[in-house]
């Protein structure tokens, strides 16, 4: 049965925050048995290896929420889709595996920490088989959130019982793979609700090598200019200078996922509503607009005005020389979720993947080139700076095309331009004021700065809403 919108968006917000939440809950434990150089051993072969799992997807999870929630009516028909879906995948999958190994041993540099590699390359297997873009297709977001908390408790046990210091390294990698992926060894027989899973032998694949290398290169480029900083600082820089900075783009990225998990949620209806009503489609788009501008602005100036408390809480001392970079990161939540709705809801939407294509192999190639630039003369602000940059450039050129090709435009609500600004000066204002409270920097007078900021904030934005009750209901009629 079709659930709403609403609740299908609070179901995979839920899971998508345990997902984030999991190694942050983990983390102020496991960063002082590992210690901060090994969390930067983790965290660069964790960025190679997202390379590699892109490879075995090859775009094939958008493509397949795309075409799926299309055809999902038509049993046969999305029976045929996801098996010749899933015989690509297993061929890709093993393409990445031997490029991966035949890479990692021809690397000096990545050849010592091939042990951490291999360990996280069961994700690309993992992520393959699971084929849990099934569920997505049919909205079945109760049962992808119920195993993921279940298997992420799991994982959380495990940690706190296996990890005891540095020479766990491994066993920390390995207990992170199956926290994200091992609920899909339960995927491969819950799908079966849905359709049965063969491989097709006879799989036509010129029909979609385009379209699937397209949302290839679109994802590439796009993970491109999101890992390539801890990656190359993996290169220019050491393993706990990679630590630090991981450990603030893992702040940056838990509050990115979230919001653009409730706008992801999505993009299955929007699918499904456009080929009823282009009009419905496009007042739909600009309600979803609107509201994700409402959870940017507190999010985005919360992140830069407690950046010092936040990761004095989760990390420790250890990590505040990050403070600057957790700062600069903030301000490309803007961009990389704004750049997130014409990308997913528009252009994706519409079948304009090379489109999208030209945004993000842009920002790519940018990102890559500053990166040599800036990290060897400014380190990790360096690679924050670049980020920044390059999901600017991403959600210029996207929303250029949005524009051009399908003559879609965005329009702000007046009454959401007056409540980002009232929630901008509330949010700084509650930060000013605890800042001068609690004067003395610890980690418990940091819980209590951002506590307080919090609760201050959401019980003026609470009675602004009841106030201006009536006035808000305009937003949700853009």
């Amino acid at each position: 049965m079709k659930r709403s919108l609403t609740v299908n968006a609070a179901l995979n917000a839920i899971r998508q925050t345990l997902a984030i939440i999991f190694p942050l809950i983990t983390f102020p434990y496991a960063s002082r048995v590992l210690g901060s150089t090994e969390y930067g051993r983790y965290s660069f072969s964790a960025s190679i290896i997202s390379y590699f799992i892109l490879i075995a997807t090859f775009g094939i999870n958008n493509y397949a929420v795309r075409e799926g929630a299309r055809i999902r009516d038509d049993k046969d028909k999305l029976e045929n889709l996801v098996s010749d879906l899933f015989t690509i995948s297993l061929v890709t999958t093993v393409l990445s595996m031997v490029t991966l190994i035949l890479i990692t041993f021809s690397s000096d540099k990545m050849v010592s920490y091939k042990y951490l590699i291999f360990i996280q390359s069961i994700s690309i297997v993992l992520s393959t088989i699971g084929v849990d873009w099934v569920n997505t297709i049919y909205e079945d977001f109760l049962y992808i959130t119920i195993r993921y908390i279940i298997i992420q408790i799991l994982a959380l046990i495990a940690i706190f019982a296996f990890v005891k210091g540095p020479a766990d390294i491994g066993k920390y990698c390995l207990i992170l793979v199956l926290g994200s992926y091992g609920g899909n060894l339960v995927n491969i027989c819950y799908i079966r609700k849905y359709v049965k899973l063969r491989i097709n032998i006879r799989l036509d694949f010129k029909k979609y090598i385009i379209p699937l290398f397209l949302l290839f290169v679109n994802s590439l480029a796009t993970v491109i200019y999101v890992n390539s900083d801890i990656t190359m600082l993996g290169f220019f820089t050491d393993d706990k200078m990679v630590g630090i900075y991981a450990f603030s783009s893992k702040i940056y990225n838990m509050v990115k996922y979230l919001i653009n998990a409730v706008l992801i949620v999505t993009v299955p209806r929007l699918a499904y509503v456009i080929g009823k009503s282009k009009e419905k489609y496009e007042k739909f788009l600009n309600i979803i607009f609107n509201v994700l501008l409402l959870l940017l602005a507190p999010c985005v100036v919360g992140m830069c005005v407690l950046s010092e408390p936040i990761i004095m809480l989760v990390g420790g001392s250890q990590y505040l020389s990050g403070d600057e970079s957790l700062k600069i990161l903030s301000f490309s939540l803007i961009f990389a979720l704004i750049a997130s709705v014409f990308s997913n809801c528009i252009l994706i939407i519409n079948r304009l993947e090379k489109r999208c294509l030209v945004g993000t192999v842009a920002s790519a190639t940018i990102n890559v080139i500053l990166n040599f630039v800036l990290i060897p003369k400014i380190g990790i602000a360096g690679a924050a700076i670049t980020t920044v940059l390059a999901e600017f450039l991403n959600m210029f050129i996207q929303a250029a095309y949005s524009r051009r090709d399908l003559n879609i435009n965005l329009t702000i609500s007046k009454w959401a331009i007056l409540t980002m600004t009232f929630e901008i000066i509330v949010v700084i204002s509650f930060s000013v004021i605890s800042k001068m409270i609690f004067v003395k920097f610890d980690t418990l007078s940091s819980v209590f700065r951002i506590v307080f900021s919090i609760l201050g904030s959401a019980i003026s934005f609470l009675i602004f809403a009841v106030v201006f009750k009536g006035k808000l209901k305009h937003i949700l009629k853009v």
